[in-house]
């Protein structure tokens, strides 16, 4: 199809991708390269764009090509007006990058449901969560989590957090859930974010953040979609809950550190087992059962607040303690990548953050040619002539 040739579109369908991509016609405009007159005629109906500028519109709308080409605005992407936001981190708007993350994370998700129809040996099957509500025992749940994860099959190395959070993310991707990363989108707004839909919900985690933290995160959003009940997440700990979400946020918590520290296993630790009462537990000894269960040395000390084996005043003096220095580390690695020239490619950040179930599943239909060379480049957002370097990184 020559660059030049005009593509038919509704006009109902542009103007509901710009507006729910929080763009004006000005701002969107000048994003696409074109004049507002010629966005206007585009919206009215008057004019036409290109294919070129039909795809530029589509990558600065956060969508899939083949949204921009529907008969009609599609309502379930309304999602985001009911997406339950924790109120300590509302605000009048979401940032632009959060809204464009979550509109991509929402586009990923229609990808993978249009290739389970037309190319279903490319979308690995999903799996059954175990049924849950917010009034069960999350220790049991926990355990319930951790056995269809196969965590004791998996044996992650914990010592080693981007291993354990890589190893931990594959088995929750085996399940059938997309599990993207996101960037620039600050910790403080985002620690990550869930759609509960089936099939094929999303996991969001923002790349940006520790480690650690991450893999936390990751397992707290795992059981927000076992209990059904996705939205954007304040894993900040409360200790008397009064409020609904309050209440669900700190189930998830301890679903979450369950799964990574169930109770029997936690309490048989030496230095758990000989700690007498009322322990002022140091930084250094958090930082051991950290490296042996996973989790930050925050999350650590919050089960033991839990089990009794730690007091909330202890908590809440660590937990300013522990902010400090992951405040620090971050500013030495913020550093050191300005000093240090390479670091990872850029082909290996775009796979962790689309999803290393996701870039393989749409290489898969495309090698089967269930999509064409145009929609592999769309979804995945990349140059064809650059798809080599991508798959690489993925099968390599």
């Amino acid at each position: 199809m020559p660059a030049s040739h005009r593509i038919p579109v509704i006009p109902d369908v542009l103007t509901w991708a710009r507006e729910s991509a929080g763009l004006n016609s000005a701002r969107a405009a000048k994003l696409i390269g074109v004049s507002e007159t010629t966005l206007a005629g585009w919206e009215s109906g008057d004019k036409q764009p290109t294919i070129k500028q039909l795809r530029k519109a589509a990558a600065k709308y956060h969508r899939p090509l083949a949204v921009l080409l529907l008969p009609e605005p599609p309502l379930d992407f309304d999602a985001m007006r009911d997406f339950r936001r924790l109120e300590p981190l509302a605000g009048p708007a979401w940032s632009p990058r959060l809204h464009a993350e979550y509109k991509r994370a929402l586009s990923q998700r229609e990808v993978m449901l249009e290739l389970a129809e037309i190319a279903p040996a490319s979308v690995s099957p999903t799996a059954e969560l175990p049924q849950m509500t917010p009034s069960a025992d999350p220790e049991r749940a926990g355990a319930q989590l951790r056995a269809t994860l196969r965590l004791n099959e998996v044996k992650p190395d914990w010592a080693h957090p981007g291993e354990a959070l890589k190893a931990c993310i594959r088995a929750v991707e085996r399940l059938g859930v997309l599990v993207v990363q996101t960037q620039r989108v600050a910790p403080s707004e985002m620690q990550g974010f869930s759609i509960a839909e089936w099939p094929f919900p999303i996991i969001a985690l923002n790349g940006g953040d520790a480690e650690r933290r991450r893999l936390f995160t990751l397992l707290h959003e795992l059981a927000h979609i076992a209990v059904k009940a996705g939205g954007l997440c304040d894993l900040h700990e409360t200790e008397n809950p009064t409020r609904t979400e309050d209440r669900l946020e700190l189930y998830c918590n301890r679903v979450a550190a369950s799964i990574l520290m169930p109770a029997d296993d936690l309490l048989a630790t030496p230095l758990v087992k000989h700690a007498k009462p009322g322990h002022a537990w140091t930084l250094d000894e958090l930082r051991q059962i950290s490296h042996r269960f996973g989790p930050s040395s925050e999350a650590v000390l919050l089960h033991l607040v839990r089990h009794g084996r730690a007091s909330w005043t202890l908590y809440w003096e660590r937990k300013e303690e522990l902010e400090d220095l992951y405040a620090e580390a971050h500013e030495r690695e913020r550093q050191r990548r300005q000093e240090t020239p390479g670091g990872p490619s850029w082909y290996v950040v775009h796979a962790r953050d689309l999803g290393h179930g996701y870039v393989v599943s749409v290489l898969d239909a495309f090698h089967s040619r269930a999509i064409s060379s145009l929609d592999v480049t769309d979804y995945l957002d990349v140059r064809f002539d650059k798809l080599d370097k991508l798959e690489r990184v993925v099968f390599g």
